[in-house]
């Protein structure tokens, strides 16, 4: 039978969670009445005296052990709070604590490296911090934290459907920004599968104080704090922190390239559905990141409408050889005929094409220059592909 230490400064305490016995409990938490939590581990025994680490933890910190995110030994060299608790106890005399600094822990005192926590059972210890700076600080993930204030209710309570595309076209955002920060930017096809697990969220908890919901990135930080979902929440909070200035959301999508300006207009789209002003809370490992924004359903609503018209400048393009089967400039309007699969293609003429394009011939063949234009209906949120006639040139034979 363990005695816990009583009557010092750790509190009055209790056994919470065993992971390994030998004799007695040799690594386990325990925690006191005020609700601090302690990993506890046996660093030597001798019948009659032991000495232990006391490690303060947090339940964000002991689930990531449990997940062998981050294993024993670093845990107790970098402690959240910076320091330790070292413990003599003996079965004749009172328990001595010491306040120790993780530089002052001897290296035979600490676990392998290669060490790490093991349940047979499946501990409750909570959801962690809400904020996200601590439970950044605790897990060495991203923390993103979403907040939306609902107008047309008295309880933060948001569409179930509606959320969910929030964040479906949240995380198609931050893939798309994936490509950029990789140097690898792509208009189409699948996105490699080594980035799609790189920029990999987990919804965690949903939270009051407005509807909130926080997301972790998959991956863990390196040594140094950082990662490629590091860089990609870089390029989103600045990409978000351009509001509804058109000049700076051009500027930002120019540079960006790729897909990036579709995933966000079809991010902005759904946020603007929901009615409502948006805060964004992002907590980072890495001292020097991290940012808080918010928005304003006008500010939203706003950049949306900007970001459509961008996409629209920044759109694929298609190039074929086709028979011109009508034009008709006054209403800027075409036709043609695709040669090899016969699919025929009609819509409007760019404005800027116009002169370019007023002596074609009908039943000519041309070399086609389409711009493939996504169009979406606000209220329904279904998308419209059109194409629109950007060049005809003569076709060689």
């Amino acid at each position: 039978m363990l005695d816990l230490p009583q009557g010092t400064h750790l509190g009055k305490l209790s056994i919470e969670e065993v992971f390994h016995f030998y004799d007695v409990p040799r690594i386990f938490t325990c925690t006191n009445n005020s609700g601090a939590r302690f990993l506890v581990l046996s660093t030597f025994d001798d019948y009659d005296e032991y000495t232990w680490l006391y490690l303060p933890i947090s339940v964000d910190r002991i689930n990531t052990l449990l997940a062998k995110h981050i294993d024993l030994k670093a845990a107790f060299v970098s402690p959240e709070d910076g320091f330790l608790y070292f413990v003599e106890t003996s079965r004749s005399q009172p328990a001595k604590v010491t306040y120790i600094f993780p530089e002052q822990i001897s290296e035979i005192d600490l676990p392998n490296s290669d060490a790490y926590l093991e349940t047979q059972q499946k501990p409750r210890f909570g959801l962690g911090a809400v904020d996200p700076d601590l439970a950044a600080e605790s897990t060495k993930r991203e923390v993103f934290n979403m907040h939306f204030y609902p107008w047309d209710t008295t309880l933060p309570e948001l569409d179930a459907k509606s959320l969910g595309l929030v964040l479906t076209t949240f995380q198609e955002l931050a893939n798309s920004l994936g490509q950029y920060c990789k140097g690898d930017v792509t208009l189409k096809g699948a996105i490699p599968a080594d980035i799609l697990e790189q920029t990999k969220f987990k919804a965690t908890q949903i939270f009051d104080g407005s509807f909130g919901i926080q997301l972790k990135s998959k991956s863990i930080s390196d040594l140094f704090g950082g990662s490629l979902i590091s860089d990609v929440l870089v390029e989103l909070t600045n990409l978000v922190g351009s509001r509804d200035s058109e000049d700076n959301i051009s500027n930002k999508l120019h540079q960006l390239k790729g897909r990036v300006a579709s995933k966000y207009r079809a991010f902005l789209r759904e946020v603007s559905k929901l009615d409502s002003p948006m805060k964004l809370h992002w907590g980072s490992p890495s001292g020097e990141r991290g940012s808080t924004l918010t928005l304003s359903r006008q500010e939203i609503r706003s950049a949306f409408e900007i970001v459509s018209k961008i996409d629209t400048d920044m759109s694929e393009s298609v190039v074929f050889k086709a028979e011109l089967l009508g034009l008709d400039v006054q209403a800027k309007i075409y036709r043609v005929k695709h040669i090899s699969d016969s699919e025929v293609y009609s819509g409007k003429v760019s404005p800027d094409s116009l002169s370019g394009v007023q002596n074609s011939k009908i039943n000519g063949i041309y070399t086609v220059t389409l711009k493939k234009v996504v169009e979406t209906n606000f209220s329904s949120g279904s998308e419209y592909t059109k194409w629109v006639l950007v060049s005809l040139v003569p076709a060689t034979e």
